[in-house]
């Protein structure tokens, strides 16, 4: 079982949410397939998985290679400020960057809302270890149902899976002993409202 969690946690990692949700969004049929070029799409899913997924993970490594923190895990309070406080940072560059694209509303604020989500986690993780796990297929799941509502798509078979994987997750991380019920329960909450917030407001 704990192997099984354990695959569970590095597959559906919180960094890669936001690449899996601009996919789904850019692969449906929507106004915003004919907003955006095929090139700008590339270009935007580049971006956000570099600066979002790819770099963060690369700090991390570097962090561990340096003993400030023991694993990719980061499993105490202490260890997740850094990795923290550095991808806040390139998320806000990310933010930077797609500003200045020509892309549709919709888009920028789903970043916004993986932002917030982030900035939330550092916040709380200074008194209490919050689960970024829960706070990304959160949030994942958030974005699309309110995608799905704005935009007037049907994706409701992406939001079933997505509501399983969340259970899947959950459960990993409390099978793995990484979080609590209640640290479970209020990431979940937070990605959900995060973006529902950045997409509504």
């Amino acid at each position: 079982m704990k192997i099984a969690a354990k695959i569970i946690s590095i597959l559906f990692h919180p960094l890669i949410m936001p690449i899996v949700g601009l996919v789904i969004i850019f692969n449906r049929d929507s106004y915003i397939n004919y907003a955006i070029p095929m090139e700008l799409k590339r270009a935007v899913i580049v971006l956000v998985g570099t600066s979002t997924f790819i770099i963060p993970l690369l700090i991390s490594l570097l962090l561990i290679n340096r003993k400030l923190i023991n694993s990719l895990e980061m499993e105490t309070q202490k260890e997740r400020i850094i990795p923290y406080a550095f991808t806040i940072i390139f998320y806000v560059f990310t933010l930077y960057m797609l500003k200045r694209a020509p892309i549709p509303p919709i888009i920028f604020n789903f970043v916004i809302g993986a932002t917030l989500s982030v900035i939330i986690a550092f916040i709380v993780n200074i008194k209490w270890k919050i689960s970024a796990h829960m706070i990304g297929i959160g949030g994942l799941l958030g974005a699309l149902i309110c995608v799905s509502i704005l935009l007037e798509i049907y994706i409701t078979p992406f939001i079933i899976f997505t509501l399983l994987v969340a259970g899947l997750v959950g459960s990993s991380r409390l099978i793995l002993k990484a979080h609590t019920q209640s640290q479970i329960y209020v990431g979940f909450a937070v990605g959900i409202i995060c973006q529902v917030i950045a997409l509504y407001y």
